[in-house]
């Protein structure tokens, strides 16, 4: 499996979740606090399986 980078750069995403329409596809379709938030409201605006993702703050140091 090979490794995927999405950059999101509006500000308005800084320490949220975010729902992508899929791997492909890095449209963001919507956003939430918690990812159920952000994946109920993709869901219902009809994306099946959309991929979450969070958008770290700026200068947020994040350990994988």
């Amino acid at each position: 499996m090979r490794m995927v980078q999405t950059l999101i750069k509006d500000s308005g995403y800084e320490g949220r979740y975010v729902a992508l329409k899929s791997f492909e596809d890095s449209t963001v379709i919507s956003d939430g606090i918690t990812p159920q938030e952000a994946y109920e409201k993709a869901v219902k605006k009809g994306v099946a399986k959309p991929v979450l993702v969070f958008v770290p703050f700026k200068d947020m140091v994040q350990i994988y």
